[in-house]
């Protein structure tokens, strides 16, 4: 069964409503028109909920993962790594039995501009003027190159989804270094090794001789104790597939269930879980945008709704998840977003989609005929692509038993009140037996 969403007493004066509604009749089916009502769907939002992905960090020169052509995965040699895959690179398992692979092509994800300083982009800045206008409640970025902090972000507002690569954790006796302490193996590319300096205690030396009475009376000489480095393999903060998410991306995503009343996902395709999940995680009646170059459809759940269940519980939506698709290039998106809720006169090249016509200059509408979206919903900005559709993209999703710690093979069974709590069916059975 869900949880019930709190009640709000009463409804905010000058707070958009579900179903949100962009074009209310054919007089205003225009760009300009259904533009200026998404920049409204924020106005009195205080927290807003932003889930944010590579594509945001491609304009500073970071590649994103799983682009065609110019994505990590698309472009990295697995025969010269000895991977199987693109993503053994970031494969828990591989990694333990040999990290050497991932050392040698890490220089290319903490320098990926060369010695050149990567400098946040236009929609990292965005996230930085919602917190300045007090409108921002949590970034939870799938990043790990920090750049929503050096826009200006607060610490106390991200949460690293998938970790950082700001630091680095010791596999053997969990000490924690930052990355200038493992630079120089990364510039090599040689694995790093944890100097941590431990006690290690040596039995004294035994004589040959049989031992006496009267010496056995004597005091004994005491072990010798010898520091000596730790040795063990240093592991970035990097949140691998296999492993679980940070106790602090669930606890804060629980904390912020309730506050959150307005959801933006940019730059991510959300084709990894858990991440995948907050969507359907979330309360259905807060206004979702997603700004990213093409559709994302994440999965969602279909549990049986309870027959006491509120409206508020329940998904106005029947054939999309976002109340705005804004496609393309995410800094263009977001200037215009930021043009639009600042009173600044939008000059971006954006077209909605249902006006979209034969001759059009920027976009083919031969390309856009099959998507089935309200065409009302959708926006498209320069770099909106259906060639990449999501769609076509399979969601991995590796799960570990909450309670035995196990990888769960089988059927997974989640929580629907927890963010990412798992049981393998063998726990669920013994919870199930346990329960009055």
């Amino acid at each position: 069964m869900k949880s019930k969403a709190k009640k709000s007493n009463g409804k905010k004066e000058g707070v958009a409503e579900p179903p949100f509604v962009l074009v209310t009749s054919d007089s205003n089916r225009n760009y300009a028109h259904a533009f200026t009502a998404v920049a409204k769907l924020f106005e009195g939002r205080k927290n807003v909920l932003v889930l944010a992905g590579a594509g945001q960090s491609v304009s500073c020169g970071i590649p994103d993962f799983r682009s065609r052509g110019s994505g990590l995965y698309s472009n990295l040699d697995t025969q010269e790594l000895g991977l199987t895959h693109p993503e053994d690179l970031f494969d828990y398992e591989v990694f333990c039995e040999d990290p050497a692979p991932f050392y040698k092509f890490a220089k290319n994800l903490y320098f990926p501009t060369g010695d050149k300083r990567v400098e946040p982009s236009d929609s990292h800045r965005f996230l930085a003027l919602l917190q300045k206008k007090g409108m921002l409640l949590r970034v939870y970025t799938q990043n790990i190159d920090g750049l929503e902090q050096v826009a200006g972000v607060s610490p106390k507002k991200i949460v690293y989804s998938h970790g950082s690569l700001q630091w680095a954790t010791c596999l053997k006796c969990k000490t924690r270094v930052s990355a200038a302490d493992i630079e120089q193996s990364i510039l090599e590319g040689t694995v790093p090794r944890c100097e941590q300096l431990t006690a290690k205690v040596d039995s004294p030396p035994k004589s040959s001789r049989p031992e006496s009475a009267r010496i056995r009376k004597r005091a004994r000489p005491e072990p010798l104790s010898k520091q000596t480095h730790c040795g063990g393999v240093l592991k970035p903060g990097v949140t691998f597939f296999g492993e679980s998410l940070h106790g602090n991306v669930k606890r804060s995503l629980e904390a912020d269930r309730e506050k959150a009343d307005a959801l933006i996902v940019i730059g991510t395709s959300l084709s990894v879980a858990p991440m995948s999940h907050v969507i359907d995680y979330l309360r259905p009646n807060i206004p979702r945008i997603l700004i990213n170059r093409n559709v994302v459809r994440p999965p969602m759940s279909n549990f049986e709704e309870d027959s006491e269940s509120d409206d508020e519980d329940e998904d106005f939506r029947k054939d999309y998840v976002f109340d705005a698709h804004l496609l393309g290039f995410c800094d263009d998106v977001t200037r215009a977003l930021v043009k639009e809720m600042t009173g600044t006169p939008n000059d971006e090249k954006g077209k909605l989609l249902s006006c979209l016509e034969d001759d059009d200059e920027l976009y083919d509408i031969e390309e856009w005929d099959s998507l089935t979206l309200p065409r009302d919903r959708v926006f498209l900005f320069p770099g909106a692509s259906r060639g990449d559709d999501i769609s076509e993209y399979s969601y991995r999703e590796i799960a570990h038993c909450d309670e035995c710690a196990k990888l769960i093979t089988g059927t997974v069974r989640k929580c629907v009140q927890c963010f990412d709590y798992d049981l393998c069916e063998a726990l669920l059975s013994d919870a199930l037996k346990k329960a009055p």
